[in-house]
């Protein structure tokens, strides 16, 4: 499957307000260097621990990799691309 955002895409993301739903297109931090974000889909978000998937599974490197997330670690909800800067005048 061909990923939903490539590198150097902006996405528009809101502090996480509801539980996670498979599905959901959500920033967490890498449990490998909690420096780094990363951009994944939950697949199961059953009790404390949450599952990511990136959706080209041949080059992304997720919870098949580092296992399942602590819940806490997924802060942000991506709620669409980046809306488009308006221009005055």
């Amino acid at each position: 499957m061909a990923p939903t955002y490539r590198p150097g895409d902006r996405v528009l993301v809101v502090r996480r307000w509801r539980p996670l739903r498979p599905g959901d297109v959500v920033l967490a931090r890498d449990p490998r260097d909690p420096g780094r974000w990363l951009l994944k889909r939950c697949t199961q978000c059953g009790g404390q621990r949450v599952e990511l998937r990136g959706d080209n599974p041949d080059a992304s490197t997720d919870s098949r990799t580092f296992g399942a997330v602590p819940r806490r670690s997924v802060r942000w909800l991506v709620v669409g691309p980046r809306p488009p800067a308006t221009t005055v005048g």
